[in-house]
């Protein structure tokens, strides 16, 4: 490695990589917190759990502890929400988004290389698709609310997620992959 690169690193990583383990720290904090402006507070306990677990997502991207992560924190927020549909639904819906690409970025290579720009924006391209299946499940929940059950809802949610990203797949094919054929 040149001098030049050396000094690029911080701590054993690019820069970039150091970003993108604050915004994963961030958004699964984020997605925690999202709510305590409707009243959503979750305990101090439970936050203080999520940020050592983000943290401990930030430097082991591809190990099950982000899956653990987002578990908790979509846990939690299955057992606050019985008919409501909150606008930080969104906001959670967003944060857990961003910090699943965020970790499969971040799990692409070795912290002593940058992240391909390339490859953030397909990711980034897929994650708003996946997120506007997020909104159109939010807007049918607020336009029905009192008149379906959360259940209908959550399971409207995940068809709709399983459905973006299986079109996300689609739409924007890894790089690469027609060269191959």
């Amino acid at each position: 490695m040149s001098a030049s690169a050396n000094t690029r690193m911080r701590g054993g990583a690019m820069p970039g990589v150091w970003v993108l383990r604050v915004v994963l720290v961030a958004t699964l904090t984020a997605s925690l917190l999202a709510g305590v402006p409707e009243d959503y507070t979750p305990p101090v306990a439970l936050v203080v759990v999520v940020a050592a677990l983000s943290v401990a997502s930030a430097f082991r991207p591809e190990h099950l502890v982000v899956s653990v992560t987002m578990g908790v924190v979509i846990v939690w927020w299955a057992l606050q929400l019985r008919t409501e549909m909150p606008v930080a639904a969104l906001v959670v819906a967003a944060c857990l988004i961003t910090a699943h690409v965020v970790a499969t970025l971040l799990g692409y290579g070795p912290t002593s290389l940058p992240v391909d720009p390339a490859l953030a924006v397909l990711w980034t391209m897929r994650a708003a698709m996946t997120w506007s299946a997020a909104l159109g499940v939010w807007v049918v929940a607020r336009a029905y609310q009192g008149h379906g059950s959360p259940a209908t809802f959550w399971l409207t949610g995940l068809a709709a997620a399983l459905v973006a990203a299986v079109v996300a797949a689609v739409v924007a094919p890894i790089r690469g992959k027609e060269a191959r054929r």
